[in-house]
């Protein structure tokens, strides 16, 4: 019982977290999530873990067979140097035929390792494909999470709006971080139609911010507030001298106002550090939310059919 309550508290945790990640970046936190659960089950070894993140390699080193470049070699001869390590270097020259058979194939992460190294544990089994096809750890490493945490870990699957939904309240909006392409606030008005908020019915204020639009956005705030209504305020990020004010007014109508007040924001990522604007009160009290388009046919399928 108690495995069931962690496992279902892990996965919510990592979908609450993930539904605000791009898609570049996913595959990190879900790895991070999945060395820390065996990192405290003690099913992993701490210094194997060390080396597959920092990747130390041992300088000046110059590759003797044709398949792996220096930089690989140099890294095979630090993997060399642990005890459960022991001789790869070695084998590896000795038996070049064999591992450049592994190392040239199509999806080595796929393959047996050759000899006894094929009975290694799959960390291990991350540490020399770290080494031999730096390449393809991005499809090694999902499938070590598949393996150890699950296939739901792995699927890319979005999130109904819907779900989302339910955790919000008048003291937690929705931040959407654009992508080109994807208009996520067409979900929004989906369900705000099912759920009789639309413009039509005048309790649904959608308000683009730009220049003199900050007073419409906060005219639509008070009365929201006051009567139970939908604000949209896209593109917030145009607005930056804005945004203190705008943060004000989400933590002032947090609490006592109308039970089925709600808003929802949208912004485009920024390029770099100096373009982060949006005030960290916005951030931590909303339910961020990524929207991409789908890439493959899977995804497309998944978009598809949802």
């Amino acid at each position: 019982r108690v495995e069931h309550l962690i496992d279902s508290i892990t996965y919510s945790a990592f979908m609450y977290t993930s539904r605000g990640l791009f898609e570049r970046d996913k595959l990190i936190f879900t790895s991070q999530v999945a060395f820390q659960v065996l990192l405290m089950k003690k099913q992993i070894d701490p210094v194997e873990l060390d080396f597959l993140l920092r990747f130390p390699f041992a300088p000046n080193s110059v590759s003797p067979v044709d398949f792996l470049s220096n930089h690989c070699w140099g890294g095979i001869k630090a993997l060399s140097t642990m005890e459960q390590f022991r001789n790869l270097d070695r084998d590896i020259e000795g038996s070049a035929k064999r591992w450049k058979k592994f190392s040239d194939s199509e999806a080595p992460e796929q393959e047996k390792y050759p000899g006894e190294w094929k009975n290694k544990n799959s960390l291990q089994k991350l540490c020399m494909m770290r080494a031999l096809r730096p390449d393809r750890m991005t499809y090694a490493l999902t499938l070590f999470v598949g393996e150890k945490l699950g296939s739901k870990y792995v699927e890319k699957c979005t999130i109904p709006f819907e779900v989302s939904f339910q955790e919000t309240g008048p003291g937690t909006p929705v931040f959407f971080v654009l992508s080109p392409g994807v208009d996520p606030l067409k979900d929004v008005e989906a369900l705000g139609n099912k759920m009789g908020f639309s413009i039509d019915n005048r309790n649904f204020h959608n308000v683009s911010l730009g220049q003199g639009q900050e007073v419409v956005a906060e005219n639509a705030l008070d009365l929201a507030s006051k009567e139970g209504h939908w604000v949209i305020l896209q593109n917030i990020h145009l607005v930056a001298k804005w945004l203190a004010q705008l943060d004000k007014k989400l933590e002032q109508y947090s609490e006592g106002s109308h039970e089925h007040y709600r808003v929802y924001m949208s912004a485009e990522p920024s390029a770099d550090r100096s373009g982060h604007i949006i005030p960290q009160g916005i951030l931590e009290s909303s339910i961020k939310i990524t929207n991409e388009p789908p890439t493959g046919m899977l995804a497309n399928l998944h978009k598809a059919l949802d």
